[in-house]
């Protein structure tokens, strides 16, 4: 029995939750986060989207079983490997995804609707859009966007376009340096068999696509702190150097050290972004909140 929790805990990725912090930014950002209240109702969303995607990760592994067995990291996955059966893997994702859309209806119907729309977008990726090229990357990056806007609707906040424009580059960035780094491994020969959609990108494709998208996002964000139509906005203009420091980085990261293949892990593999990021928060807690 312990060995089955196990290999579900295993299955459902944990470590990967922390994209879901992402719903806190509308507390972070409208200087709530210490509402007690709104805090509460954006916990049960960040569960939702915990259990939500981690239901999805058994069905893409699923999907995924015969790349993944050929893939030096993903065959120690417990349905690549075999140690969980395919029929437990369709229980534990119909079970996850069930509770994670219970729970986000008991916040509101707006959530519920965002959540479920999160889902089903997610399937057709898992089923068929993460083979279509570009459409692969976009759909990771709207999946993002749905975290911070269901995050702002569970708190009742209004977050601008601007911020959310932010999300969706950032997102694409992050989508775009692990296409990349995904790219440049089969081409070295480090996995013997790519995702289809790789055969359609090029690294020069590709690093133009992220230097647009790079541009784009830091004009996005200094838009954003000038925006004054949010309180004390003016005052985020200090971050500025902090994003542009920590994007440079990250670029450095996956153009020079070809990395960028878990965006998760570097946040605490790599002590600069780590460092970056703590106090890019501090920074936005004393601004929005104090």
């Amino acid at each position: 029995m312990n060995k089955i929790i196990s290999l579900v805990l295993k299955e459902m990725r944990v470590h990967q939750w922390t994209k879901n912090l992402l719903v806190y930014s509308a507390l972070l950002f409208g200087g709530q986060i210490f509402n007690y209240k709104k805090f509460w109702q954006v916990f049960c969303i960040f569960v939702s989207f915990c259990l939500v995607s981690s239901g999805i990760y058994f069905l893409n592994d699923i999907f995924d079983i015969e790349n993944d067995k050929a893939d030096p990291i993903k065959h120690n996955r417990p349905i690549a490997s075999g140690e969980l059966s395919v029929s437990k893997g369709l229980f534990c994702s119909s079970l996850l995804t069930i509770i994670g859309i219970v729970i986000s209806s008991t916040i509101s119907l707006l959530c519920l609707i965002m959540v479920s729309t999160y889902l089903f977008i997610n399937i057709f990726y898992t089923v068929k859009l993460k083979r279509v090229v570009i459409i692969d990357v976009m759909i990771v990056a709207y999946g993002f966007v749905v975290r911070a806007v269901t995050g702002a609707f569970a708190a009742d906040i209004r977050m601008t376009t601007w911020f959310l424009l932010c999300v969706m580059f950032i997102s694409l960035f992050l989508a775009l340096g692990k296409r990349r780094y995904e790219l440049i491994e089969f081409q070295h020969g480090k996995i013997n068999k790519a995702r289809d959609v790789l055969k359609y990108y090029t690294i020069d494709l590709i690093d133009q696509m992220m230097t647009i998208v790079t541009s784009a996002m830091i004009i996005c964000y200094a838009l954003f702190t000038m925006d004054n139509s949010t309180e004390n906005n003016l005052a985020m203009t200090i971050t500025i150097p902090l994003v542009l420091y920590g994007v440079f980085y990250y670029l450095y990261v996956v153009r020079v050290k070809n990395g960028g293949g878990a965006p998760d892990e570097a946040l605490y593999k790599e002590k600069p972004i780590l460092f970056t990021v703590a106090l890019y928060v501090i920074f936005v807690m004393f601004i929005r909140n104090f």
